[in-house]
């Protein structure tokens, strides 16, 4: 269905417009701004992991020394 679709478009008049050079130029820049964006929402997470791991907070509860792993259920009977 996407190709027939794809078809019809083709075949509009205004298609044309989509070969003109300026169309590429900004859907480049918007995938090159795109890929910054990307990439510094990823540096960030990064950093924030890190110092995170720095002050201890990933691994804050879960060693306690007093309690076992996995505690034993008992059967109620009514």
């Amino acid at each position: 269905m996407g190709v027939l679709l794809l078809l019809l478009l083709l075949q509009i008049p205004a298609a044309e417009a989509l070969m003109e050079p300026e169309l590429c130029y900004v859907l480049d820049a918007i995938l090159f701004l795109y890929g910054i964006v990307l990439t510094a929402l990823y540096c960030r997470l990064k950093f924030l992991v890190y110092r995170a791991s720095q002050h201890g907070a990933t691994k804050e509860g879960l060693h306690s020394e007093g309690q076992e792993t996995y505690e034993t259920l008992e059967i109620k009977s009514s």
